[in-house]
């Protein structure tokens, strides 16, 4: 099951440094979802939830969004998408980095191996 998860730096930081990081809640496509709406625009609608969650209220902030895959077993699944994990995530269940730049709707993607060289401000 992909999710997509509200992060911070710190965040960030912690994964990298400890391979673990321990987030609450995030979201995914609905089991029961809108029919109008394809796979994908309902994914990409769960990752901007996951942002607009981490960026908070602070509109000039950057947003992060990990992008994991999880067995449905390790997650609990409420209402509209909304995902509560029931155990740590390791690196090697994170697909991908989404950083959302103020001023720019759309996210960047960073490969999970990339995430150490964005901290260090040597990629984007």
């Amino acid at each position: 099951m992909r999710i997509y998860l509200p992060a911070t730096r710190s965040h960030l930081e912690t994964l990298v440094s400890t391979g673990l990081i321990a987030i609450a809640a995030g979201f995914a496509v609905p089991d029961k979802f809108d029919i109008e709406l394809s796979e994908e625009e309902l994914e990409y609608e769960a990752s901007e939830r996951a942002r607009d969650l981490s960026r908070g209220s602070a509109e000039n902030s950057h947003g992060y969004v990990l992008a994991v895959e999880l067995p449905r077993k390790d997650t609990e699944q409420g209402a509209n998408g909304e995902i509560t994990l029931n155990r740590a995530i390791a690196i090697d269940e994170v697909d991908s980095l989404l950083l959302s730049v103020p001023g720019d709707d759309e996210l960047q993607w960073f490969a999970t191996q990339e995430i150490d060289l964005y901290l260090k401000g040597q990629v984007g």
